[in-house]
């Protein structure tokens, strides 16, 4: 099977994949995960799936971006955005958000060969056979370094936005699953994405998928 192709079989019982052809990307802030995610996604011919999400789901709804933005993979009460001091997060605003954008994961996992980058997708499709969990990380030095980069901020305040950012990813996964964001059981892969690279982790990653049943 190629690299860069999805492909399906079908029998009496409907449908049935020749690999993996769901990934779903949980990430520590600053690992490198959706660069990652979308490397890897253009490598294998597949859709990738991460804030562009919530385009889908602003025509969708008629809801409109930015609010969809202000509580996505946010907690359901009144919490500052931590890019945009006062713009606050609505308890409905979340909980419709969740509910629309579970819908919307189940509907591309059902007929699309996927990549998708955090908001609880892992959760969302757990009784489908076709997804591999991924959850990437490394180690907080490389990851403060990273964040200074791509937020053009300072060391200190580049670790105070990976403990935030963490935290409410953390908080975000609890809340609607009752399980921790890094629980290992629920993860069928957890990769250090300094010990390889970018390149490399994609790589390898690739290779995974590819080898799959």
């Amino acid at each position: 099977m190629s690299g860069t192709e999805c492909d399906f079989f079908t029998d009496k019982g409907g449908f049935y994949m020749s690999k993996k052809r769901i990934i779903t990307i949980s990430r520590s802030f600053g690992s490198g995960g959706r660069m990652i995610g979308e490397e890897l996604a253009k490598r294998l011919g597949y859709h990738f799936y991460d804030r562009n999400l919530l385009d889908l789901l602003s025509e969708k709804t008629g809801i409109s971006e930015q609010g969809l933005e202000s509580a996505d993979e946010k907690l359901p009460q009144k919490i500052l955005d931590h890019y945009v001091p006062t713009r606050v997060t609505d308890y409905n605003t979340s909980h419709y958000l969740f509910h629309m954008e579970s819908r919307l994961i189940e509907e591309l996992a059902e007929k699309e060969c996927c990549v998708f980058i955090g908001r609880l997708a892992d959760w969302i499709l757990k009784d489908r056979d076709d997804v591999l969990n991924v959850f990437i990380t490394a180690p907080d030095a490389d990851r403060i370094q990273r964040i200074t980069e791509m937020e053009n901020i300072t060391e200190v305040q580049a670790k105070k936005l990976m403990v935030q950012i963490d935290k409410m990813r953390n908080n975000y996964y609890s809340y609607f699953t009752d399980r921790k964001w890094q629980h290992t059981k629920d993860r069928d892969i957890i990769i250090n994405s300094s010990l390889l690279g970018i390149d490399g982790t994609v790589g390898m990653l690739e290779y995974i998928i590819n080898a799959s049943k």
